[in-house]
């Protein structure tokens, strides 16, 4: 009776009108562009479509089971997740060799589900990904629309059980079974480097650092630019950057007697002002000052003093304001 049924369905095989169909293009549900090859990995929820010559039963959609089987009729239950999609069709194709002549099998890949990557934090476009094929950080963030309004650091979690994320000279640390890095956002963004081209996992969850207020160091009085630079990639700037950043100092300027303060967010001072000499910093004679988010640097008249006064008396009413003339962005 087994010989029966297997020729009955071997001549149905044979016999139905020849199933044609158009090659299906595999999308990736990202509509990102880079489509699954005959090397992907299929894994669980994975939606396929199976194309075997003169077997229209098999020709069709079919999921892959959360557990990784995949039922097909003729072929029977096995575990499909973990197989590439060339092995995939030798598997088929072996097992369809019981009722079909030398069977013809093509598989593509329909629906990606089993390759997600978390984005969140500072992007245009947070959410879960499926990623098709090899990804670098660096493309999985341009993916989610790249960074918005932004800090400096973009990190990278990983199960502990995938192994190390392992780029040289980056520290990893390690927290509730997860291997995780912070990178340099700039470094990540450059597209070029080991940070840029790390290969993203499935299952790996990355979040950009969003911009925290802005961060001002001001300058005013005897300058040719007055007005501010906003620390965004690097907490401090040097003095003589600051200065250059201003156009330098017009010809009636005391750089003798060039003062500092710094003013809290709320506009109060945070301390008494300081008294630098800035011609001698220019002569190699003193160290360069680094200034930090809410110093003030005001240069003052050569023989006006009362100047010092009035400027201070303008900081302290302006505070950090973002009306300011924004001179630079470091």
């Amino acid at each position: 009776m087994k010989i029966v049924f297997r020729n009955a369905i071997a001549w149905l095989c044979f016999t139905v009108t020849p199933f044609i169909v158009q090659p299906v293009v595999a999308q990736d549900s990202t509509q990102s562009g880079k489509q699954p090859t005959p090397d992907s990995v299929v894994g669980p929820d994975d939606s396929l479509t199976i194309v075997a010559l003169n077997c229209e039963e098999l020709s069709k959609a079919w999921r892959v089971s959360t557990s990784g089987e995949l039922s097909l009729p003729l072929v029977g239950t096995f575990q499909a997740a973990g197989m590439t999609l060339n092995e995939l069709e030798s598997a088929v194709a072996e097992r369809l060799k019981k009722y079909v002549i030398d069977p013809q099998v093509t598989i593509y890949v329909t629906e990606l589900r089993s390759q997600p990557v978390m984005i969140s934090g500072a992007v245009d476009k947070p959410g879960l990904y499926q990623m098709a094929g090899d990804r670098t950080l660096f493309e999985v963030i341009l993916k989610a629309g790249g960074p918005k309004g932004a800090g400096r650091t973009v990190s990278v979690r990983r199960s502990a059980s995938l192994g190390k994320i392992d780029i040289p000279g980056v520290t990893e640390y390690q927290d509730d079974g997860y291997n995780f890095v912070e990178l340099e956002l700039n470094d990540v963004m450059s597209a070029r480097g080991a940070k840029a081209t790390l290969k993203i996992e499935p299952h790996d969850i990355i979040s950009v650092s969003q911009a925290g207020p802005p961060r001002f160091v001001q300058i005013t009085g005897e300058v040719n630019r007055p007005g501010s630079v906003e620390l965004v990639t690097q907490d401090s700037v040097s003095l003589l950057r600051v200065l250059a950043t201003a156009g330098g100092t017009t010809t009636v300027a005391n750089l003798g007697q060039t003062m500092i303060v710094h003013v809290n967010t709320d506009g109060t001072q945070a301390a008494s002002p300081v008294f630098v000499d800035v011609r001698k910093i220019m002569q190699g004679k003193s160290m360069d000052l680094s200034l930090t988010a809410g110093d003030v640097v005001v240069i003052t008249r050569n023989g006006l003093k009362s100047l010092l006064h009035d400027a201070t008396s303008a900081v302290m009413n302006t505070g950090v304001s973002s009306s300011i003339l924004v001179l630079a962005r470091i």
